[in-house]
This record gives C-alpha cells, sequence and structure tokens, in this order.
C-alpha cells in the first residue's frame, strides 16, 4: 500500500508537456519512451472521464512494462467506470505480476462498487464545518443504505447545507439543521431532488464548544434520512 501512495504522489508531482492535454494523451500513453509521461497521461484520461479511453487505458494495464504505469492506469479505469473497465481491472486483480499493481486495481474495483461521488457541499449556513460533516455523513450512510445508488453506476450526488439554527430560551437549547441532496444520473438528468432536516435538543444552555458537536450530529441524521429517500426514490424509476 506505501507504494501505491508513493508512486501516486511522485506522479502528481510531474506534469510534462507532452502529456498535458487529453488529445495527446492517448497517444503518450501508448508511445512515449518515458515512464513519468505515460503514467501522467492515463492520469489525464482518468480525469477527462470519456468512455472512449477505457481502451486504452486497458490496454496499457494489461501490457506496458512499468508498473508505475499500470498503477496509473488501474487508478483512471476506476474514475472511468464500465464494464470493460471492470473486466479490465478484475484481470489485473487476479494475474498482475506486481503486487502494488494488483492492490492498485482491487481499490480501483472498490471505487467502481461503490458507483456514486459526492461533490464538495454548497450553502454557507454552518460554515466549512458543517459541509464537511454533511459530507462524511453522506458517504458513511450511502455506503450502508444506498442499495440503489450502487447498482447504477456514475451516479452524482450534489448535497446542500441549507441550515444550522440554534435556538436558546425557555431552559433548553436547540439545534436545527435542513438540507438537500441532488443526484444526477451518468447521462447528465437530474435523478432526484430531496430536502430532509432534523433537531437535537438539550436541558439548559449548551456550551459553545460542544454546539459544533449538536449540528454534526443532527446533519448525521438528516444524511441519513437523505440517503433512505434517495434509495426509494431510484427504486421506483
Amino acid at each position: 500500500m506505501l507504494r501505491i501512495v508513493a508512486c501516486a504522489l511522485a506522479l502528481t508531482l510531474v506534469a510534462p508537456a507532452r502529456a498535458d492535454t487529453g488529445d495527446d494523451a492517448a497517444g503518450a500513453l501508448r508511445e512515449d519512451g518515458s515512464v513519468k509521461v505515460r503514467a501522467q497521461a492515463a492520469i489525464v484520461l482518468g480525469q477527462r472521464g470519456e468512455p472512449a479511453a477505457v481502451a486504452v487505458l486497458a490496454e496499457a494495464l494489461a501490457s506496458d512494462e512499468a508498473p508505475a504505469v499500470r498503477i496509473a492506469a488501474a487508478g483512471a479505469l476506476g474514475r472511468l467506470r464500465g464494464d470493460d473497465a471492470r473486466t479490465a481491472l478484475e484481470l489485473a486483480r487476479r494475474s498482475d505480476a506486481d503486487r502494488g499493481v494488483r492492490e492498485a486495481a482491487s481499490l480501483a474495483l472498490e471505487a467502481l462498487g461503490l458507483a456514486f461521488s459526492i461533490e464538495e457541499p454548497a450553502g454557507n449556513a454552518g460554515g466549512a464545518a458543517a459541509r464537511s460533516a454533511l459530507r462524511q455523513a453522506l458517504a458513511r450512510h450511502l455506503s450502508a443504505r444506498g442499495w440503489a445508488v450502487v447498482e447504477r453506476g456514475g451516479m452524482v450526488l450534489k448535497p446542500t447545507v441549507l441550515r444550522v439554527d440554534v435556538k436558546e430560551g425557555t431552559g433548553r437549547t436547540e439545534v436545527a439543521v435542513k438540507a438537500a441532496l441532488v443526484a444526477v444520473d451518468f447521462d447528465g438528468r437530474m435523478a432526484a431532488m430531496l430536502e430532509s432536516g432534523a433537531r437535537l435538543s438539550a436541558a439548559g444552555a449548551v456550551p459553545e464548544a460542544r454546539l459544533a458537536s449538536y449540528a454534526s450530529r443532527a446533519l448525521d441524521a438528516a444524511a441519513r434520512a437523505l440517503c433512505e429517500d434517495l434509495a426509494a426514490r431510484l427504486a421506483e424509476r
């Protein structure tokens, strides 16, 4: 695993000009004599997200002599998804001679199994801490409860923190949150638009240092409801 991390870090530090654009990347991956250029080309192809790149990446994963290039190709295939990408990754996981490549293929297959991505949450309510808490909670609950999402590769989820309110009075403190979630399918069509909220209350005044924890717990509850509603909504399609 350390080898994979080291390779990934090294590749992010180099950006050879010959692999800067998607138009050049496929040719560079096939023909360039530099391991760094070929690996960077694989990364570029994965970032561009064009399904047509699956074939050249699968070829590199199967036949490039450099493990670093095959590792980069595996990661790129994990981003592109699709049956052909999965087939190439399964073959590498089973039979590649390099352990690092086999591990990279396994990680990419795990990413394919999740079959969803979560964008950075929008909204100013609660600040960066609330956005981070919502994103983490969605990832947790989707893995456990997003059955219908898992069945649909390429689903992109766009969350928003709509409200984080703290109300004090009458001997109690109440934290109320509201969040929204838009799901866009692999064709770019909106699959669902949902909202959910949650409230937590405590007797007396809650110290300011603990309010963030209350808000995080409330956002977790809202995220759980959003994930369950999303799974139910997609199951109806």
